[in-house]
């Protein structure tokens, strides 16, 4: 099974600041949308690793959080990216992980990616979540509030990834916990 790498996010969601998020519908995924979303990953990625990975984690249920899977909608209303928080947790307080987020590449570039991750991440907040995590591009995802996690909030990975592309977030202001990660089963860490 897929492990995460510093690369989620930099295929899918690479908007880099270019393009209209207005212009995107992001929602909550629907039964309706599993093939779509798969279409995402596998076009995005170019290997069905990050797809495979999302079945895995949508099958766990100790993962997988109703409602924090979500896809952008382009103007035609095509499934044009999809991002994904399932639960993971800092030593044994439960936290969010984002990972994978994806966006079709003819939409790449246009918004659609960070319209998606706004969205995903205000649902976690309304649901209650405390903290989110991400290994994903320095550059992209401080942009959402994410900063380096062991050194701002002394949050360790599971593995030696580098520091600047290992972040964290507080979803409701309050002071993330310390601790080491532990990502759910199918992400293939131990």
């Amino acid at each position: 099974m897929s492990g995460i790498h510093a690369s989620h996010g930099s295929h899918g969601a690479g908007d880099r600041g270019a393009g209209d998020p207005a212009a995107w519908q992001p929602r909550p995924e629907t039964a309706a949308d599993t093939a779509a979303v798969r279409r995402i990953h596998l076009a995005a990625f170019g290997t069905a690793g990050e797809a495979d990975l999302v079945d895995a984690l949508r099958r766990d249920p100790s993962a997988w959080l109703p409602g924090l899977s979500y896809v952008a909608d382009a103007p035609d209303g095509t499934p044009a990216a999809h991002a994904l928080l399932t639960r993971c947790h800092v030593d044994e307080v439960p936290a969010v992980a984002l990972a994978p987020c994806a966006v079709l590449p003819g939409y790449q570039k246009r918004g659609a990616g960070d319209a998606v991750i706004r969205a995903l991440l205000e649902a976690a907040r309304a649901a209650g979540e405390r903290t989110a995590i991400v290994l994903g591009h320095p550059p992209y995802y401080p942009r959402f509030g994410f900063a380096p996690a062991a050194h701002r909030f002394g949050i360790l990975p599971p593995q030696p990834w580098p520091d600047e592309a290992f972040m964290a977030l507080s979803l409701d202001g309050s002071a993330p916990p310390r601790g080491t990660v532990r990502y759910a089963r199918a992400f293939g860490i131990d």
